[in-house]
């Protein structure tokens, strides 16, 4: 059976045997190509770029992390080129066909990655998330994935976007499998209480919808978890479409201050979409750049201080509270969706994952089987270096044992 290089990338590896014994041995797992393995050539999904860098001196310490651990891996998977898009097409290699919706976009851009674990061929898979990477695919294929706090895992031997947002990530079959591998990876153990509370701003409810919304009133209930609802980021000026190009503009700057030699002589090799993307991040001036830096310190620390209070309300005060929110505006678009609509679309989508990634929060999504609209969901974001208070709080509103099978 010939490779699928919509999903597969073919200069390898097809294959890492275990080197040890232990939490994971029995699962698999894929890893998106911007992680660095010995001996073989990290592509970003560029074919220019696979064939002008030389094969990688060292292997990404998350790979040696899960195959010590049992892990066995089984191939490199393909991203949207360069990491620079959300819907999981690459004009190079093909668009991945999403097992949940095959009409409708994969998402991006660890495409490769949420598709293998969507589709029955793993267990698990790391990815990047630099602006909804892990968190979008998760939401368009029905699977459980997580963008940790920023920095709390080694991004050593791996491609690099944008560094203020660059972040490893899971994508699982099940919370408990998701958790597991998330101890792995980050070498502690997670322990966290699940929340009580949950805090639903008035802003995310029109992108939320009324079926997702009455979803999550009833998983409230069966979990015995409080909805509370309020105004927060109206109070701080949030504004989605503000958030979206403050993030963009961070991320243009540092994504040619690093790359950008190589854009300037291989630049034509890329998607005119995502060209279109580095054009337009060359016209970021450093002064742009600088007065970003600031607005997003002042929104980090301002978002800091809400979530702590997030729960405070007229009639009910707790001492901490997650956010809930929809991880993206719906189901994913249709293949056929024309170019400008989904750029417009993706404006909008990126209001919503800007608020972790400008914050540098972890964000974990949860799956809504059976949604009439499509695949999507909903996310928890909690307070940094709170992972194992959302994912224990994700297992309470969904119901889950933590147990892995």
């Amino acid at each position: 059976m010939s490779m699928d290089t919509r999903i597969f990338c073919p200069q390898g590896p097809e294959r890492l045997a275990p080197t040890g014994e232990g939490v994971l041995s029995g699962f698999n797992f894929v890893f998106k190509d911007l992680f660095d393995v010995e001996g073989y050539v990290t592509g970003a999904g560029n074919p220019t770029w696979l064939t002008t860098h030389l094969a990688a001196s060292r292997t990404s310490p998350l790979i040696e992390r899960l195959l010590f651990q049992g892990a066995e891996c089984v191939g490199r998977v393909q991203t949207d080129e360069l990491a620079y898009s959300l819907n999981g097409q690459n004009c190079h290699y093909g668009t991945p066909i999403n097992p949940i919706a095959p009409d409708s976009i994969p998402g991006g851009s660890s495409s490769g990655s949420a598709v293998c674990v969507s589709g029955g061929i793993c267990d698990f898979s790391i990815g990047t998330d630099t602006g909804g990477s892990i968190r979008v695919p998760a939401s368009y294929n029905n699977i459980y994935g997580l963008r940790p706090t920023l920095g709390s895992l080694d991004l050593s031997a791996a491609f690099e976007l944008a560094k203020s947002f660059d972040t490893a990530g899971i994508l699982a079959i099940s919370l408990p499998l998701l958790k597991r591998v998330y101890e792995v990876l980050s070498q502690q153990t997670v322990a966290g209480t699940p929340c009580s509370t949950l805090y639903l701003d008035e802003a995310f409810v029109p992108f939320l919808g009324e079926e997702r919304l009455t979803r999550l009133e009833q998983w409230c209930d069966l979990s015995s978890t409080t909805l509370l609802r309020g105004s927060r980021l109206a109070e701080l000026g949030y504004d989605f479409s503000q958030m979206s190009l403050l993030f963009r503009t961070l991320q243009g700057f540092e994504i040619i201050s690093e790359h950008g030699q190589w854009l300037e002589r291989h630049g034509d090799s890329l998607d005119p979409a995502i060209g279109e993307r580095v054009t337009w991040a060359r016209t970021i001036t450093k002064d742009d750049y600088q007065n970003a830096q600031r607005e997003q310190l002042r929104l980090r620390e301002t978002l800091s201080q809400l979530m702590a209070q997030a729960s405070q309300t007229q009639t009910l005060e707790t001492s901490e509270a997650l956010w809930v929110l929809p991880t993206t505006p719906g189901a994913p678009p249709k293949l056929d969706m024309p170019a400008q609509a989904l750029a417009e679309y993706r404006s909008e989508l990126m209001g919503l994952t800007a608020l972790a990634g400008l914050a540098g929060l972890p964000q974990l999504h949860l799956p809504m089987g059976g949604l009439s609209f499509g695949p999507a969901g909903i996310s928890l974001i909690g307070q940094a270096h709170q992972e194992g208070t959302v994912i224990a709080s994700g297992m309470k509103l969904v119901g889950e044992v933590d147990d892995v099978a």
